[in-house]
């Protein structure tokens, strides 16, 4: 019998669990615009001499309304070109992202512009401009890699399991979370919503009963 009951007390410690974790694209904006204010979004010619078009005043992400992407980037331009100088143009970028399991990374996997500054010459020459600069330092920046982030608080939470964390009085959780990894992503109205699964141990230990 107590053979038994060793067995069934070690097979209830192990755990395998998948966590919501939501990030407010409020969040998201921040780390934008910390990343490209003050970008200057330039050409390089075949003398590699470079062509500054436009720099970045602001950005920020939303839910896109297109079905084939997640998110709208609004993107505000002042323009540095001697034909279209300190002119103020908005960007519209839709992008879609792509979850890397094996990296465990988040990417731009395509993206749609749409610039308008009812100049159909500045338009064209800013779509142009940013389709190529896109390929480089913007796809660039728009990869993400959450993954030191959720495992510096999930190891703050393992601190704190390891002494016992009371959930509320009288109930207590005692373990150790491991395996972190990205399962899945979605784009929400108002939230960037990432589905992390954790493997690991853990019991509830019920020190005071009320009834």
């Amino acid at each position: 019998m107590e053979k038994i009951e060793n067995t069934e007390r070690i097979s209830d410690t192990n755990i395998d669990v998948t966590l919501p974790v939501k990030i407010g694209y409020s969040v998201i904006d921040e780390l934008l615009r910390s990343k490209m204010i003050g970008e200057i979004i330039s050409k390089e010619d075949s003398n590699g001499e470079k062509s500054n078009y436009a720099q970045i005043l602001d950005v920020s992400i939303e839910k896109s309304q297109l079905e084939a992407y997640d998110f709208l980037l609004n993107i505000n331009l002042q323009t540095l070109t001697s034909l279209f100088k300190n002119k103020q143009v908005k960007i519209l970028f839709h992008a879609s992202l792509d979850l890397d399991k094996g990296q465990q990374r988040v990417s731009l996997k395509d993206y749609l512009i749409d610039g308008k500054t009812k100049n159909w010459i500045a338009d064209q020459l800013l779509e142009t401009v940013l389709n190529k600069w896109m390929y480089g330092k913007f796809k660039k920046k728009m990869n993400f890699d959450f993954m030191p982030h959720i495992e510096k608080h999930i190891k703050s939470l393992n601190e704190k399991l390891e002494n016992k964390l009371e959930a509320k009085e009288g109930i207590h959780l005692i373990g150790s979370l491991e395996n972190l990894e990205l399962s899945n992503l979605k784009a929400g109205d108002a939230d960037l919503w990432i589905s992390v699964t954790t493997k690991g141990t853990g019991i509830i230990e019920l020190t005071k009963l009320d009834f």
